[in-house]
């Protein structure tokens, strides 16, 4: 099968590598996304093995990775961890997750012979891969050493369960040699069994990112200057074609509510330049925030812009109402459950197809508010802004559901004790 993997690989690559190289985020880390490392790298496998390698995608699968993290640390003192990511962003925050005798490296491209020299070094001794990313070459290689694979938090949107159906016959002999399939709701489950899935290998474990609360110290919450009567609103994780809508309901909210302030965060903060020209074109100005030594907010600026990577989650904390991006437009929407844990009333658009059970879960108890389009927003912003305890409400419930399906890390850990890992040492080197 391998061979047939990379004939399809070798054939797409013709029309897409090199724009990807080129222009696109692979173009960071290509010696190691070829198997090329350094011999100091190698000398750090060596020295530093065994570990136990963690891959996430991106920035949001890696945050959610860090509850893990800190479980594989308490329960697995004797191995060090190698992070993998695809994307730059991911990659930064994996540095900034890493400990001393950790290692960080962008994933292999799935190619076998790639793949089995990436292997081959490491030696892991289980692979976990979050949110049901299958690679197939990885996962094929990794059973063909004898390294355990376990998917973590998995999920299985409607979308990619249709394309993954297409594809049953091929990804049936790859899911059946995944050891252990942690997955965040029955539904997942069922979908997963039906691709192929071993059933005494499939465990409903939650969704780790309820189990995602900073713990930040409050010396670090930044301070914008907000007087008493002034009420924050959070757009967090924005994409193209949100925050022109989202400036436009705050122009019209200001007429009624001049104490209202807006922080616009968008997801891509290399987009932050787009932003301050919107504004402009609304007559709203804006501070842009560089970094988290803020001046304090001037009486004419109503708005700030976020342009750090990291750090919205300290923004959450201090809000009075977050809306979470990503869902005004069918893009699938973002997390929201950190600003739920922080007892913030969440607001959120009617695609959050990424986020279908949690959503359910919050819209079932009257725990967020979601909204069709740009009136109901600027109706439903226009109600929490009048009314401060429909507002404690809100967030009052929010923040059980997060309390109430909190867990799922401890009992991945404990899967892992059980299936994966029970010959491993537990003591510290």
């Amino acid at each position: 099968m391998s061979i047939i993997l990379d004939f399809i690989y070798f054939v797409a690559a013709l029309f897409y590598l090199p724009a990807l190289i080129f222009k696109g985020k692979h173009c960071l880390g290509l010696n190691q996304r070829f198997g090329i490392y350094s011999d100091e790298f190698i000398q750090e496998i060596k020295a530093k093995s065994p570990f136990i390698w963690l891959h996430a995608v991106s920035v949001g699968e890696i945050k959610a990775l860090a509850v893990v993290v800190e479980q594989i640390r308490k329960n697995f003192p004797g191995l060090n961890i190698l992070f993998s990511t695809v994307t730059p962003t991911g990659n930064e925050i994996a540095a900034a997750m890493a400990g001393q005798d950790d290692q960080v490296i962008y994933l292999p491209f799935d190619l076998s012979w790639i793949i089995r020299k990436a292997l081959l070094l490491v030696k892991p001794k289980a692979l976990l891969i979050m949110e049901t990313e299958l690679w197939p070459n990885l996962i094929l290689e990794a059973d063909r050493q004898n390294i355990p694979v376990v998917i973590v938090n998995g999920r299985i949107s409607e979308k990619a369960f249709a394309r993954y159906r297409c594809a049953a016959i091929f990804l049936r002999s790859v899911i059946k040699k995944i050891k252990l399939l942690c997955m965040q709701t029955v539904q997942d489950a069922e979908k997963i069994i039906y691709l192929g899935a071993d059933k005494k290998n499939v465990h409903i474990v939650g969704n780790i990112k309820f189990d995602q609360i900073n713990s930040a110290d409050d010396s670090k919450i930044p301070c914008l200057g907000l007087k008493q009567e002034e009420c924050l609103i959070v757009a967090g994780s924005t994409h193209n074609n949100e925050e022109e809508i989202i400036a436009r309901v705050f122009q019209k909210l200001k007429k009624d509510w001049p104490n209202a302030r807006l922080l616009i965060a968008p997801r891509h903060i290399n987009r932050a330049n787009d932003i301050e020209r919107l504004l402009d074109k609304y007559g709203l100005s804006f501070c842009r925030i560089n970094n988290l030594e803020i001046p304090q907010l001037n009486q004419g600026q109503p708005v700030f812009i976020l342009g750090l990577m990291g750090v919205l989650n300290k923004f959450y904390r201090i809000a009075d109402i977050v809306f979470v991006g990503g869902s005004l437009i069918p893009h699938g929407g973002q997390n929201p459950i950190e600003p739920a844990a922080f007892a913030k009333p969440v607001i959120f658009g009617r695609h959050m197809f990424n986020f279908s059970q949690v959503v359910k879960l919050f819209l079932d108890s009257d725990a967020a508010v979601c909204v069709n389009n740009e009136d109901e927003l600027y109706e439903s912003l226009k109600l929490l802004l009048k009314d401060p305890q429909k507002r404690k409400e809100l967030a009052k419930r929010a923040q059980k559901i997060v309390r109430d399906n909190q867990g799922s890390a401890k009992r991945v850990v404990e899967l892992l004790k059980k299936n994966i890992l029970l010959g491993v040492s537990l003591a510290a080197k």
